[in-house]
């Protein structure tokens, strides 16, 4: 699957704007599903954090990423943490701001909320197991 709108569709998931939406939610709120970098997932695609190259408070002008913050704020406090994941690979993973080569669903693959600073802009999840 490459087709961006159609890795949304596949949890059910609407986002904000299918350009610049890094996640989505439902529309009965059950479900959460974010965007993340597949070669940006540590201890062996356990963890996923947010990147540290944002300056303090930059991530605010940025509504896709605004939005992210509060998709993983309601799966924190609604979903018991846990959010479907889109994975992303990046034509160049040098460049800066990066380009989508490919988007897809992965189904099996499950992330917990483990830390959340709405303030900062910053997260870390953690991967579900089972």
């Amino acid at each position: 699957m490459g087709n961006h709108s159609d890795a949304f569709k596949h949890f059910g998931v609407k986002p904000t704007n299918i350009r610049w939406s890094w996640s989505g939610r439902s529309d009965d709120g059950n479900t959460v599903a974010v965007r993340l970098w597949q070669d940006r997932f540590e201890d062996g695609g356990r963890i996923y954090r947010s990147s540290s190259d944002d300056k303090p408070g930059e991530w605010k002008s940025r509504p896709g990423f605004v939005e992210l913050i509060g998709n993983l704020a309601h799966a924190r406090d609604h979903l018991k943490g846990v959010v479907s994941v889109i994975l992303l690979i990046a034509k160049d993973k040098d460049a800066k701001p990066r380009s989508i080569e490919r988007s897809s669903p992965a189904p099996n693959l499950k992330m917990r909320v483990a830390e959340l600073d709405e303030g900062e802009g910053t997260f870390l999840l953690e991967r579900v197991d089972g």
